[in-house]
């Protein structure tokens, strides 16, 4: 049964849905029912200039408006949001900070019904204290340079720029600048660049409203290094103190990569270090130098190149004293053939007096020598006693007892 609803006459059942379509529309058509409309229409601001005076400024919660109005069904599409125009004067403000929104319609008023309608009906108007500041221009370069070089240095002009607008969007002004394409360059550029904002994170603000500058555009000039790896060298003056050598230098690291112009870095192999004086010193030193305070006008660290370099200087002791070279770097003379620690003792009875005597007589030739013969007899029985002892010449004392038996053997043949 149901089957056959659906599948028989179906010619009559077509024809009878074109036929009430078509007096569908004869019925609106004939009628015209009324109908509620609404279009979004932009704002205009009348007497906008009216704070300049006393260093304001102005800004409004909305741009644009709704108006509602009731129309024909067969006018609904002759009306436009152009027919239509919304505006507030800012002489209207108030303590309040609203104003009125004013509606006005320009075209197509015959063929709409009642009165046309806004909404809102008003808006809020803030006041701000007008403020100019100035801010110095920052570069930043966008992509890095061609492999083995560097930006050396972004010089723009001018490098500085006065912004002006409310204190709210000043405020949230952190920095100005231009950023530079630098990708895959290798030689100088110059150009020109649009003013960036950012805030205190470094972002890009782009909505910043009621925002002006004096200058729109800043020119810039890029200065291209070429970076080459060059080896350092470190060199010593002065004498460690006595009892002390140099021993060696080891510079840590022992190269670092440069950049400069091709002109100055392809001509450089070596970059050599302040000297280190050794002078005095008793012990190794470790210096450290800082190659950003060193390195000649023209010539920079590349970006990744850490500036500190480190020189261990190693001093050595020398071996003991008693091994050691005297003052003059020879070795201490030995003792002297014949010389003894010990002193030679005097023959017993040999008295002080007698042996001054002895020298008296030596040193006086051709005068008579007034000595007890006795005590000359007594000396030589002494000699003789001291041989008789068993006291031979390979005895340093035998031989210093020698030489006295001959000086009194003397002394008895001139008196």
């Amino acid at each position: 049964m149901i089957k056959r609803l659906f599948t028989e006459n179906l010619a009559l059942k077509g024809l009878s849905l074109i036929l009430g379509f078509v007096i569908w529309l004869m019925v609106v058509n004939v009628s015209k029912p009324e109908i509620n409309d609404s279009k979004s229409v932009p704002i205009e601001v009348k007497n906008a200039n009216i704070f300049e005076a006393d260093s304001k400024t102005w800004s409004i919660d909305r741009t644009n408006v709704t108006v509602t109005y009731n129309v024909r069904s067969d006018m609904r599409s002759a009306i436009t949001s152009t027919d239509f125009h919304a505006y507030v004067d800012l002489s209207d403000y108030s303590i309040t900070g609203s104003v009125p929104i004013y509606i006005e319609v320009l075209n197509g008023k015959d063929t709409m019904i009642g009165e046309v309608q806004v909404h809102p009906s008003v808006a809020k108007v803030t006041i701000e204290n007008v403020q100019k500041k100035k801010f110095d221009i920052k570069a930043h370069s966008v992509g890095d340079p061609k492999s083995g070089y560097k930006v050396a240095n972004i010089i723009l002009s001018p490098e500085s720029v006065y912004v002006t607008g409310p204190e709210s969007e000043i405020g949230r002004i952190s920095t100005v600048g231009v950023e530079v394409d630098t990708a895959g360059i290798s030689t100088n550029q110059d150009g020109t660049a649009k003013l960036v904002y950012y805030d205190a994170n470094g972002n890009v603000l782009s909505e910043l409203q009621e925002i002006s500058s004096n200058i729109d555009e800043i020119s810039y000039s890029i200065t291209v290094h070429k970076e080459k790896n060059i080896n350092l060298l470190s060199s010593v003056s002065g004498t460690p103190a006595k009892g002390y050598q140099y021993e060696s230098t080891t510079v840590s690291p022992d190269s670092v990569t440069l950049a400069s112009t091709p002109g100055i870095i392809d001509t450089m192999t070596v970059f050599e270090l302040p000297e280190i004086d050794l002078d005095g010193v008793t012990e190794s030193i470790n210096v450290t130098f800082d190659l950003s305070q060193l390195l000649p006008a023209g010539i920079e660290l590349a970006d990744e190149q850490e500036p500190q370099v480190n020189v261990l200087v190693r001093i050595e002791k020398l071996p003991d004293a008693a091994s050691a070279p005297d003052n003059d770097g020879d070795p201490e003379p030995g003792p002297m053939p014949g010389q003894h620690d010990e002193p030679i003792p005097a023959p017993p009875d040999e008295s002080p007096a007698d042996t001054a005597t002895t020298d008296n007589n030596e040193t006086k030739e051709g005068e008579s020598v007034d000595t007890n013969s006795e005590s000359h007899a007594v000396e030589h029985v002494d000699t003789d006693n001291s041989a008789k002892a068993g006291v031979t010449d390979e005895s340093p004392s035998a031989a210093g007892q020698e030489n006295k038996t001959e000086i009194l053997e003397t002394t008895d043949n001139k008196s």
